[in-house]
């Protein structure tokens, strides 16, 4: 049986590493079919066919761009897959991690629960042997400090990707590289530094899954 795999990332400069690693091919002319999607690369063999979505920073149009893609496809995918950079609070720089569960960060609402919504996107996340498994703090903008004190990442889009796959009833895989611990100014000097923003290897630790 053909495995169906969608890979999702907020960035080109993040999808464009994920595409050259996975041998995957631009599709020409994808913004025309879809319009919140910036770039969708493919591969289709004998045992699956994957593709990798890049819908821009944010959780708005990672949630309009996830949802424009899955309600135009003609199959649901067997497997989603969040791979990007992310910040952390007491996590070494380059460090790669497998997230546990997803949260809303500005989510503190009176009378609800703080960080998630009861009903849905609160799912565990597929384990990925070899990494720490942590938690995933979805924010508005760049988060630079925190009241948070366990160990965690920060990141701008999982939390809609994580709703989106619980609505849909797609597993869920996110591996996040962190390349600042909550400065801006790290994050620009990491942009150039090769080592911290290659994410080759986290393609080699989901090979398992997609096969």
């Amino acid at each position: 049986m053909m495995k169906k795999i969608l890979i999702h990332c907020a960035m080109e400069k993040e999808a464009e590493k994920i595409a050259k690693k996975m041998k995957l091919v631009k599709i020409e002319n994808a913004n025309k079919k879809y319009k919140t999607i910036d770039t969708i690369y493919e591969r289709k063999t004998e045992n699956n066919i994957i593709n990798l979505v890049v819908t821009g920073i944010g959780k708005q149009r990672a949630a309009i761009g996830l949802t424009e893609y899955l309600s135009k496809i003609e199959y649901k995918p067997d497997l989603a897959i969040n791979i990007g950079y992310a910040g952390a609070n007491n996590i070494k720089i380059g460090t790669l991690v497998c997230i546990s569960n997803s949260f809303n960060l500005e989510w503190d609402i009176p009378g609800e629960e703080k960080y998630s919504l009861k009903n849905v996107g609160n799912q565990k996340l597929i384990k990925v042997e070899g990494l720490e498994y942590i938690p995933c703090y979805s924010a508005e903008t760049f988060v630079t400090k925190t009241d948070i004190k366990e160990k965690c990442i920060f990141d701008m889009e999982l939390h809609s990707a994580a709703l989106i796959a619980d609505i849909y009833k797609i597993p869920l895989i996110s591996i996040k590289k962190v390349t600042d611990n909550l400065s801006i100014d790290k994050y620009y000097e990491s942009i150039n530094t090769k080592e911290i923003m290659e994410l080759e290897n986290a393609v080699e630790l989901i090979e398992k899954y997609i096969i």
